[in-house]
């Protein structure tokens, strides 16, 4: 694993813990309890997560399928 490897995914795990307490603080402020407002603050960071990944997809695709033309 290369450094820039490594150093590329650190700002994107840094914006999703952001995202992540951001709502887990905004439920614990409305009156949520920790856990379940630690569980559903997480769900957007999932989902945001997940989006990056299904956009990766696409070019990956492409690429593969070029390199192996």
């Amino acid at each position: 694993m290369h450094t820039t490897q490594v150093v590329g995914g650190s700002p994107g795990l840094a914006v999703l813990s952001t995202l992540a307490a951001s709502r887990t603080e905004a439920l614990a402020a409305a009156g949520a309890a920790p856990l379940p407002a630690t569980a559903e603050g997480s769900r957007p960071a999932f989902g945001v997560a997940t989006a990056v990944a299904a956009a990766g997809l696409v070019p990956a695709a492409a690429l593969l399928r070029e390199h192996r033309a």
